[in-house]
């Protein structure tokens, strides 16, 4: 019986990890740093796990947990509630069509593809706040960001390649 109950336990966890570790990897890229720069342009981890997650094992991270991620960020950072849920979900709903392209192709296709993808997203997200304010925000920083979080995608992607081999066993 407590063979049972611990196996369950196992299971869940082990099924929650990516969540789990996604919202890790957002409270890590949010610590503050000692110089200015750093707190104003950060990566958006969230995307780089949703994405990861969507294409290597869209089993572990649906819908669900992209909106848990989604406000996970929102309640974290300064920006609107909903940005980032609105941001997330954009993502979401373009790689559920092309998630079977990238799958299963080399490292360099998925780096573009996050690229595209997170170019679209930010875009989205920056006109969501300019519309929130009334007026176009600056879009330097958006921009920086979005260089920001793609030159940081091999390093998230191989923290999450590193969680999914490792942490997460498959049921034979």
């Amino acid at each position: 019986m407590q063979d049972d109950v611990a196996e369950n336990i196992k299971t869940y966890l082990q099924r929650i990890m990516p969540l789990l570790f996604s919202v890790f990897l957002i409270m890590l890229s949010y610590v503050p740093l000692d110089f200015p720069l750093a707190n104003n342009i950060r990566p958006a981890v969230g995307m780089v796990c949703v994405y990861y997650w969507i294409i290597h094992r869209p089993d572990l991270f649906n819908l669900v947990s992209v909106y848990l991620l989604g406000l996970f960020e929102d309640v974290l950072s300064a920006v609107p509630l909903g940005t980032n849920i609105f941001t997330l979900l954009i993502l979401y709903i373009l790689l559920l069509n092309l998630a079977r392209f990238f799958n299963g192709k080399p490292f360099i296709v998925t780096w573009y593809g996050f690229a595209i993808l997170s170019f679209v997203a930010f875009f989205a997200k920056w006109l969501m706040l300019s519309i929130y304010y009334g007026q176009f925000l600056p879009s330097a920083l958006a921009f920086f960001s979005y260089l920001f979080s793609v030159a940081a995608y091999p390093v998230l992607s191989l923290m999450n390649a590193f969680v999914q081999n490792y942490l997460i066993q498959d049921e034979v």
